[in-house]
């Protein structure tokens, strides 16, 4: 076609097909030669366009911003509309049938309405201009601005100069010299770089190479051909036609308006029907993959190719190991031979029982390399749990780890009891032992050649202790497929590294973040222990790209790092979220992505290596998706299910950021939504390779998930038109009302969760009758403004619930409202069990009408009115819930709450009788009789109150310079005592944990404790707070002044509310601050160390904190209380182990809370102690327990109500 000076094959293969019709004579024929043909003009309606593009691509391309156009300004263009081109062809065909029509029939309005180039270019600037002007989002100005700057015309030469050709070039040569620069050798950081680098210029070059190829293929239109068609023949055929069927058969081109048909009819049209296809046509495609036959494939493929290469590293006892593909491929191979030595044949099963450790893939090849099926179990399971897997599962054998055999001591025990004695049981240890090269020779002799791609790989069962558990049958196609579109979307090579955070048992990170990496030449980095301070190390110093994770992790480094940034001031908290919300606008604008340079810090302690992060198992926060996005990180969300290997949907990664959906589905799955309402939501049903075989066992099963290869999920959805899929709940989560109506509770929560005041909330059904009606759990946020008492909190969240009711349809209102301090029930992936907060909310229902009920019937005195006010204000209940005959533990008493109750008595005017009794009292009638109220003491505490706020009236003001000065003079001053003038030394630093915020809890000996641990704590440091007595440290304004504006101490009342002081406590910590507690409750008189108070226990498990404990020695010789000068000059701190809320929540799961709070208190003072004795006893809670029933039987256990040393701790 060149040769012969046709621009295209389309053009040229059309002129050959009109030579051929015209030299027929035997027939009757008319050729209709159009011109450009484009967007009808009136029919079928003003604008339509299907499949007539020719002036869509430079239109396109100019709305994105392209300016220059190379065209001759003169040249005619010459533009049909498609249903006036229809009219010719119809007459024409017409003319056919009663005579010989002319041979030739051009459609075209350049002889009789002319439109030239130059003018064109103008229209389409003029119709940019207005699409830019009516845009909404992002900011108004860089749209007034974007809107002046139009396309405008340049000669072909200067076009390849300057423009879209001259970038090709340059994108050309810097890949080029990218591809010179790249090391030979394993570059490490900088090999990771230079290819992201060169990734990032190829697409550039293919982008401007793409866009060149398109202006030139229509530079014969714009620029070369300035021909001027005739259309006299269908004029002439035209002028023959009546009247009347003129307006059937439409031709008048010299009657166009082209201003009206440019801006007002072709390109609207173009942006509703073309334009999208086309942006969608030009992004950037998924890159075909190679999918193995089977895992086995993949593995010796991998390991082969990659031998040399680190595949898998863990720090263990202070020991850094790593293994290459290649130690790899030879352990796992003496895993297989194991199993085959220990008669493990095809077919056969083999639980997994591990936390992520690399002995874990090492063993699930091994398994695979035998034959069998590889049982992954969750490392949490119960010991019944596990037999009861076993069982269903058919399992031969159970590798089990060290840890979990130690822990799960009673399992061997049980399988026998369970008649599963042939089950035999192996440690890592057994698995991996190294034997002589001919038994090791003639074990792998036994190994198969190979297995079946529809061989069982994993099978995954549902928790549960009784009953048959669904187990999920994966096949190796199934994950061979999995990998294969995973590494389409996610650009991942041997540069890259994965950090293992979630359980391996989970498919999300055994697909994304094992298989996946595994395949592609990437290291996984595991943890020895899952806690703050192992994962901060791991990123920052780790080989770590990616992190795959559930929401609570990027909520939590989310939160770390906005107080990080509010810490250092009002301006630059403020300014950083500025720059946040601009680089994600930018972001989703262009290209650009300055958050690397702007949050450089940030991105340096993360290791300065992130991608991206994935995030699956449930629903992320916009707000903290966004923030990312705008500090410069990628995470990407997910969608799936185990059953379907698991992921079927995944946002890509792109430089914008799609808020509230999960995704396109993954390449060669196909997503449709069953039986969609008139809204488009349905039941969302996928088909695909990945789509598991079905369940162990269990055909009826099966037969209710798949039909006819699709599965169906259980979620609600939707999808868009460009393919993107929104999850709106699960089907079996649909509240039905008593008209019918259906409502479903993720929406409704979306709505009614915006306010500051709502920690969480669920929105459930509750039976009402022949239906249910919309019922609403909250957590109240108590923390958000602890001015606030729990009623006016309340108060606030009932006006925000009014105030977006009023907005809903009837239906889709909260009809009822209730109110728990509780956590909610979740699972595993932190999905909110909607079951179980049915049966909260049905037990609530009924204690009101209980309480209602009572209440009603008993006519009540002021003493006992005033004191029913006071135990409801004190348990966070409504006065109708409370009566004279509710029971206390009913209502939630407990120990820390029985100290309150005694302090809000006294603050109401109140005394106590018998302060010894107190904690024996069971409901509110008993109560009345150890309790006398007394009007005086209201008195004189108002009278105290007022005496205090004058006082503050005349506070002193500090200078914001001066105070800046006051704080570096102090910190100097500070360094200087510790670092010059005492003899200090630091041990254990290697324990601070710096990911995450901490309580320290340390002995308290002098006045000199408290500089000690912030000097110890080093960087740490900077985010200590210590809570110290407001009328010790605060009593005067002149020790305010000073307290406020030069230190980190908070002032805490130790004559107020204890739960109130304890909550402004942990409104510190949840903030992200460090908090030192000294839990003695004062300074030691003698040096010696006394029992610490329970308080420590309730900040740690309320805030879910973890707790540093630390050692202080010599400050007692050095500073002893009372003390004016030192005495001595030699101090130190040891840090001890961090203690992570993960442990302290094992060692108390199912205790009281009072006895909770004192063991945590007592297994920190057993560190401390182990660290002043240098010794290393191991903490045995069931000791404590022995001595705590001793002491209950003397009697001598008692957590005093009146025990002012508790309600008044120093912390």
């Amino acid at each position: 076609a060149h040769a012969w000076g046709w621009p295209n094959i389309y053009t040229y293969t059309k002129s050959l097909g009109e030579q051929l019709v015209a030299a027929e004579t035997e027939i009757v024929r008319g050729i209709v030669r159009p011109s450009i043909v484009e967007s009808a003009k009136s029919y079928p309606f003003p604008g339509w366009n299907e499949g007539f593009t020719t002036t869509a691509p430079i239109i396109f391309m100019t709305l994105k911003g392209q300016r220059q156009l190379p065209a001759n300004p003169k040249l005619i263009l010459d533009i049909t509309p498609v249903d006036q081109v229809a009219a010719v062809m119809l007459a024409v065909a017409a003319q056919a049938c009663v005579e010989e029509p002319k041979l030739v029939h051009q459609a075209a309005t350049g002889d009789s309405n002319p439109n030239d180039m130059e003018r064109i270019i103008g229209l389409v600037g003029l119709f940019r201009r207005q699409q830019e002007q009516e845009k909404t989002d992002g900011l108004r100005l860089f749209h007034e601005i974007s809107a002046r700057i139009e396309p405008f015309q340049v000669s072909p030469e200067r076009f390849e100069a300057t423009s879209l050709p001259m970038m090709n070039t340059a994108a050309k040569k810097v890949s080029s010299l990218l591809d010179k620069a790249k090391p030979r050798w394993g570059g490490g950081r900088y090999e990771g770089v230079i290819n992201r680098m060169k990734q990032t210029v190829d697409h550039v070059e293919q982008q401007t190479r793409e866009a060149r190829e398109a202006f030139e293929m229509f530079l014969p239109f714009t620029v070369e051909n300035a021909y001027v068609f005739r259309s006299d023949n269908v004029r002439a055929l035209f002028d023959r036609i009546g009247e009347d069927e003129k307006q059937l058969l439409t031709w008048n081109p010299e009657q166009f308006d082209w201003y009206d048909y440019w801006l007002h009819i072709h390109m609207p049209g173009l942006k509703k029907w073309v334009l999208p296809t086309l942006e969608e046509d030009m992004r950037t495609q998924p890159k075909r993959i190679y999918t193995y036959r089977d895992l086995l494939e993949m593995f010796e493929t991998t390991t082969k190719r990659h031998e040399t290469r680190v595949a898998m590293r863990i720090e263990r006892d202070g020991h850094k190991e790593q293994y290459t593909y290649a130690d790899l491929r030879e352990l796992a191979t003496r895993a297989a031979a194991f199993f085959a030595s220990h008669e493990i044949k095809n077919g056969d099963r083999v639980m997994l029982f591990s936390h992520n450790a690399p002995e874990w893939g090492m063993t699930y090849f091994g398994v695979l390399k035998a034959g069998g099926t590889c049982i992954p179990v969750d490392p949490e399971s119960s010991t019944e749990e596990v037999v009861n897997f076993a069982r269903a599962g058919e399992a031969s054998g159970i590798v089990i780890s060290d840890k979990l055999k130690q822990d799960r001591s009673s399992l061997p025990e049980q399988l026998n009891a369970a008649g599963l004695s042939h089950v035999k049981l192996w440690t890592f240890d057994e698995v991996f032992e190294l034997t002589d090269e001919q038994t090791e020779s003639d074990r792998i002799a036994l190994l198969p050649a190979r297995v079946t791609a529809q061989s069982v790989a994993s099978l995954i069962f549902t928790s549960g202790t009784t009953g048959r558990p669904k187990g999920v049958m994966l096949s190796h196609r199934n994950l061979t497929s999995m990998v294969s579109m995973l590494s389409s979307v996610f650009d991942m090579d041997t540069s890259d590294g994965v950090l293992s955070v979630l359980p391996l048992h989970h498919t999300f990170e055994f697909s994304t973040g094992f298989l996946t990496p595994l395949s592609r030449g990437a290291q996984i980095t595991y943890l020895d222990e899952l806690n703050s301070e192992n994962l901060a190390k791991a990123i920052k110093n780790g080989h770590v790209t990616g992190m795959v994770g559930v929401p609570a992790l990027w909520e939590l480094l989310h939160r770390r790092i906005r107080n990080r940034l509010h810490d250092r001031g009002k301006l630059v908290g403020e300014t950083a979220d500025l720059l946040i919300k601009f680089n994600a606008w930018l972001r989703d604008k262009t290209p650009l992505n300055f958050g690397q340079l702007l949050f450089y810090p940030i991105h340096e302690g993360m290791g300065g290596r992130i991608r991206y992060f994935i995030s699956g198992g449930s629903a992320l926060n916009d707000k903290v998706q966004r923030d990312f996005q705008g500090l410069g990180f990628t995470i990407l969300e997910g969608y799936g299910l185990t059953e379907a290997s698991p992921v079927l949907t995944v946002t890509r990664p792109e430089n914008r950021m799609l808020a509230g959906t999960v995704g396109k589905s993954l390449p060669g799955v196909e997503i449709r939504i069953a039986e969609p309402d008139p809204s488009g939501v349905g039941e969302v049903i996928a088909r695909g390779p990945n789509v598991m075989l079905g369940y162990f066992g269990n055909e009826e099963a099966t037969r209710e998930a798949l039909v006819d290869r699709w599965l169906y999920t259980g979620d609600l959805g939707r999808l868009d038109d460009e393919g993107n899929l929104y999850l709106v709940g699960r089907s079996k989560d649909i509240i039905v009302d008593t008209n019918g109506k259906n409502v479903y509770p993720d929406e409704v929560e979306e709505v009614y969760q915006d306010s500051p005041y709502i920690k969480e909330l669920s929105v459930i059904g509750l039976p009402d009758g022949i239906g249910e009606k919309v019922a609403c759990m909250v957590v109240p946020d108590n923390e958000y403004d602890i001015a606030l008492s729990r009623a006016d909190l309340r108060q606030k969240i009932e006006e925000h619930f009014r105030e977006v009711s009023a907005k809903l349809p009837y239906y889709k209102r909260v009809k009822l409202l209730h109110f728990t301090d509780d956590e909610l029930p979740r699972t595993a992936t932190r999905k909110v069990k909607r079951r179980e907060v049915v049966q909260m909310m049905q037990q609530l229902e009924e204690r009101t009408r209980s309480s209602a009920g009572v209440a009603g019937n008993e006519e009540l005195t002021g003493d006992a009115a005033w004191l029913i006010q006071i135990v409801a204000s004190v348990s966070s209940r409504t006065l109708d819930e409370v009566s004279i005959n509710s029971r206390l533990g009913d209502l939630g008493f407990d120990s820390l709450m029985f100290v309150e109750l005694a302090q809000a008595v006294e603050n109401a005017g109140g005394a106590l009788t018998a302060p010894e009794r107190l904690n024996e009292v069971q409901d509110v009638r008993e109560l009345l009789t150890v309790v006398n109220r007394q009007a005086a003491q209201t008195a004189r505490r108002e009278a105290t109150r007022l005496r205090l706020d004058a006082e503050k009236d005349d506070e002193i003001h500090i200078p914001d310079f001066l105070k800046a000065v006051g704080n570096k003079t102090v910190e100097l001053a500070q360094r200087a005592l510790y670092d010059r003038l005492l003899r200090t030394k630091y041990e254990g630093r290697s324990n601070i944990p710096y990911h995450t915020n901490f309580i320290v809890a340390a002995n308290h000996a002098s006045h000199l404790d408290m500089g000690l641990v912030k000097m110890a704590l080093d960087d740490a440091g900077e985010d200590l707070v210590a809570l110290a007595a407001a009328d010790y440290f605060f009593d005067t304004k002149y020790k305010r002044a000073y307290m406020e504006n030069f230190t980190n101490l908070v002032p805490m009342e130790r004559t107020g509310s204890l739960r109130q002081s304890l909550r402004h406590a942990r409104s510190f910590l949840d903030r992200g601050y460090n908090a030192l507690i000294f839990p003695e409750g004062t300074r030691s008189m003698s040096g010696e160390m006394a029992d610490f108070k329970p308080v420590i226990g309730y900040l740690a498990l309320a805030a879910r904190i973890g707790i540093l404990p630390i050692y202080l020695e010599g400050t007692y010789g050095a500073f002893p209380k009372g003390s004016t000068l030192l005495k001595s000059r030699d101090v130190s701190a040891r840090i001890g182990r961090f203690i992570d809320i993960d442990e302290l929540e094992s060692i108390t799961r199912g205790l009281p809370r009072a006895e909770a709070y004192r063991l945590i208190s007592a297994r920190v003072r057993h560190d401390v102690v182990n660290l002043r004795d240098r010794t290393n006893v191991k903490f045995d809670p069931s000791e404590i327990h022995e001595l705590w029933q001793a002491e209950r039987r003397a009697g001598k256990l008692r957590i005093e109500a009146s025990d002012e040393e508790f309600a008044t701790a120093e912390v």
